[in-house]
């Protein structure tokens, strides 16, 4: 099985620019992603509750002051 979280961030017209906020979401563990999904994060093995707030609590401190929104979905993709 294979975990994934699945991105989908907003952004404000006026804020950051999208590509600096790439470069964060990337720092944080995300890889870039073309389509209806902005980035994805794999899973090493199936996350618990803890570590996908973990993950998002990260996400959080890293779009600090940015403007963007964000959404997160985890499941198997498998």
């Amino acid at each position: 099985m294979i975990w994934k979280t699945y991105l989908v961030m907003y952004f404000r017209a006026g804020d950051e620019k999208a590509s600096d906020v790439v470069k964060k979401v990337e720092s944080v563990g995300f890889e870039c992603t073309v389509g209806p999904i902005d980035f994805i994060y794999q899973w090493k093995k199936e996350p618990t509750k803890t570590e996908i707030l973990n993950l998002a609590d990260k996400l959080t401190t890293a779009l600090r002051g940015t403007g963007v929104m964000f959404n997160i979905d985890t499941h198997n993709s498998s």
